[in-house]
């Protein structure tokens, strides 16, 4: 799998990006991210399923030319650093009313889509030291993709419902229209740095603020939110990976014996648009009235033993469009390896 997303590359980008740690534990992750309604309350609605296969680089290695070009004199600029690091992902986000047998779809329930893409990043971290007791990591990424049939959202939910039994979604004839889309974001995590638990040790916690902004043809949001952790042996990542837009972290990690944590965190969004609830950019299709203020509200747990780590987050959100009869929800699984 690893080969797959590295092969996205050209041969001469990979060499430029190879690299050869001088610490213990600097390889890059590989992470497969599933997001679905099933693991969660199971109703099959809204946001209801999305799957990200990544790759982080180690730290401190040389970003790929073409990424390298485009993201440093941006990085110099707003992070006053060059990347520390590098990501890739493919990926593909379905979404669907909550009548499936319709047809053709409810107009006032979410919109039939798919979203096929490619996510390219690069991230700068400015670690804590002496001087500077708050450290911060900066993500920049560009997401580029399509929207529509093209997106094969309609193939793979009737595939996996047929596969589990289940009645097909017969809707998707009303979906959204071919459209080439991207969104780029910036993102900042502040690290407060772990803090023994009083009466408790050797069990720490750290809190992550984060806040963001992304803008494009897909969607255009500001954001801010807030990570809190209980575990052991905190330090040295950001949280675990989600697919966007949800409160979403880069896969870094330390090999560890054992690992574990707690956490619960609180995204707030103000979006001014978002394709997969206002329709296609160019030309008229499904849309509904979209709610400009929504909120993510997470919690889950995390494992990790040496270059392993599984983690799962239950996400609950706030209704995304005026009609919409119930707040969403969905479960996410994420499975990771160092390399």
């Amino acid at each position: 799998m690893t080969g797959v997303v590295l092969g996205l590359f050209p041969a001469s980008a990979r060499a430029e990006g190879a690299c050869h740690p001088s610490t213990d534990n600097q390889e890059g992750v590989f992470s497969v991210v599933v997001e679905n309604d099933s693991l969660s309350s199971g109703a099959d609605r809204n946001y209801t399923s999305g799957v990200e296969l990544g790759y982080v680089s180690p730290e401190n290695c040389r970003v790929p030319a073409a990424l390298d070009n485009a993201a440093t004199p941006i990085t110099q600029i707003i992070s006053h650093a060059d990347p520390s690091f590098w990501g890739l992902a493919i990926g593909q986000s379905i979404f669907t009313p909550e009548n499936l047998q319709a047809k053709p779809a409810p107009p006032d329930q979410h919109p039939y889509a798919g979203w096929l893409y490619m996510q390219f990043a690069v991230a700068a971290e400015i670690k804590p030291n002496a001087r500077q007791p708050i450290g911060h990591l900066d993500t920049y990424e560009l997401e580029i993709g399509v929207v529509g049939p093209w997106a094969l959202g309609e193939q793979a939910q009737n595939s996996i419902h047929k596969l589990l039994g289940a009645s097909s979604a017969n809707g998707w004839d009303s979906q959204l229209h071919n459209e080439l889309t991207f969104a780029a974001s910036f993102d900042r995590r502040w690290n407060w740095g772990a803090h023994n638990v009083p009466l408790l040790a050797p069990l720490s916690f750290d809190v992550t603020p984060t806040a963001g902004a992304t803008l494009g043809t897909l969607r255009d949001e500001i954001r801010a939110g807030l990570i809190v952790r209980i575990g052991n042996q905190l330090n040295g990542d950001y949280g675990p990976p989600r697919v966007r837009p949800s409160l979403a972290s880069v896969e870094q990690f330390y090999n560890r014996r054992f690992a574990w944590n707690i956490f619960a965190g609180a995204e707030g969004r103000a979006v001014g648009r978002d394709l997969f609830l206002d329709g296609n950019t160019f030309g008229p299709s499904a849309h509904v009235e979209r709610i400009p203020y929504v909120a993510d509200f997470q919690a889950g747990f995390s494992l990790s033993a040496g270059e392993w780590r599984l983690t799962y987050t239950y996400v609950w959100r706030t209704d995304e469009f005026k009609t919409q009869d119930h707040p969403q929800d969905f479960g996410s699984l994420s499975f990771s390896r160092r390399l």
